[in-house]
């Protein structure tokens, strides 16, 4: 007869190989693949629709691609007009209602320059296949190699939304994790991927204070000069009237957001949570520099200890709680930081206990919440919030094992 402390023991505890943990996986993974093959469905009724001759469809994916073929016909300056770039997109097919601003500085312009030269379906399968394989090639070569965490990356929920949306999430979230995780091995990559991440600064502000927290100075100076070369690029290629261009559209385009509403379901960030909670402005911009100072304190805190997985996964959770524009489509990364947890976890103790399982299957899980039709909930970081504390704790628990240091390609 199992006594009631061992029988509760069995319950806090879940261990690899368990019946417990074979169904719960079983289950997780059915309901992951259910809502990905529902959005390749339709991806393929956008598709269809396509061929038929409607209007470009395939979410956010209409915005890139204007982007490109935009610059490629006109001053690259008009990417940062409001009324100009409205005009040329409804032009391209974009209906007269819809808003898709271009806020990224031209550096980012260079990198979608190839998808002016293609159709718009074949730009699609271009970008969105591609960078997806970029972001699964990064999680499999530098987070883990089991093929359970790989298969579950391919079938997240973030991944489904963000192929959905063609926008510029696996992009982002490759550069990021690989460039990071080859801090150690390979400073010179490491320097030219999270140079390159530059295209989306609110989502790299992070990685120079890792980089300088860990004492990567090679690093750190080779992202910069990359930094450099991409400005001086941009310069060449469409002139340096297309830099002030960009910084005086930048404060019209933070109000589009400070007095629109719409967007906030989609935006798993502090800020976003309590504006849909009911408070003020000013009162959810406090709150988010708050909670961005702590953010960055803990994450320079985890990367001067060491350059683990831990570290690793702070870096990407934090981000999301740090800033206070990310979307729903930026979200890849963090699928790849529950499998960098994952995988610690596997390696030292074998063991999760109800709380981590719990939480790690909400932070999976809870993107399909933020896209449920006429729904909006004020929760999206919490989930973030409990994974970060997670980590930093398990990081500060692990004291920094030999297995916690270890640096480079799993």
């Amino acid at each position: 007869m199992v006594g009631p402390s061992k029988s509760g023991a069995r319950i806090r505890q879940w261990r690899p190989g368990e019946r417990k943990t074979i169904y719960l996986c079983a289950l997780l993974l059915g309901v992951c693949s259910f809502v990905l093959l529902a959005y390749l469905e339709k991806i393929w009724g956008d598709y269809r629709d396509h061929m038929a001759g409607q209007k470009p469809t395939f979410g956010d994916f209409f915005a890139i691609w204007s982007y490109a073929k935009i610059a490629s016909l006109y001053p690259a300056a008009q990417l940062y007009d409001f009324a100009a770039l409205h005009a040329r997109q409804v032009a391209l097919g974009m209906i007269p209602s819809a808003q898709n601003p271009f806020p990224y500085p031209p550096t980012f312009i260079l990198l979608l320059w190839p998808l002016s030269l293609v159709p718009f379906f074949a730009a699609y399968l271009l970008w969105i296949v591609g960078a997806f394989a970029l972001f699964v090639w990064a999680v499999a070569g530098t987070c883990s190699r089991r093929l359970l965490c790989v298969f579950g990356v391919i079938v997240a929920p973030a991944s489904a939304i963000a192929l959905d949306a063609g926008q510029s999430g696996f992009l982002a979230g490759a550069l990021m994790i690989a460039g990071i995780r080859l801090a150690g091995a390979r400073p010179v990559v490491t320097g030219i991927l999270t140079g390159l991440l530059s295209y989306k600064p609110q989502l790299g502000f992070l990685v120079p204070i890792a980089l300088a927290c860990a004492g990567l100075w090679g690093a750190f100076a080779v992202a910069c000069a990359t930094v450099a070369g991409l400005a001086a690029l941009a310069t060449l290629a469409f002139g340096w009237t297309v830099w002030p261009a960009w910084i005086t559209m930048l404060p019209a385009y933070a109000g589009m957001f400070d007095h629109s509403k719409a967007w906030l379901p989609f935006m798993p960030t502090v800020i976003a949570d309590l504006r849909l909670a009911g408070c003020s402005l000013p009162v959810a911009q406090g709150a988010q520099a708050i909670v961005s100072v702590a953010v960055v304190f803990f994450v320079a805190r985890c990367f001067r200890r060491d350059l683990g997985r831990l570290a690793v996964a702070a870096l990407l959770v934090g981000t999301f709680l740090a800033t206070p524009h990310a979307f729903i489509y930026d979200m890849p990364m963090l699928t790849a930081a529950v499998v960098l947890f994952i995988e610690d976890r596997l390696t030292t103790t074998r063991v999760f206990h109800l709380a981590e399982v719990v939480i790690l299957g909400w932070v999976v899980m809870f993107p399909v919440l933020m896209v449920a039709s006429g729904v909006a909930f004020p929760l999206s970081a919490v989930p973030l919030a409990l994974f970060f504390g997670l980590i930093v704790w398990r990081q500060g628990v692990a004291g920094g094992s030999a297995v916690s240091r270890r640096i480079g390609l799993c």
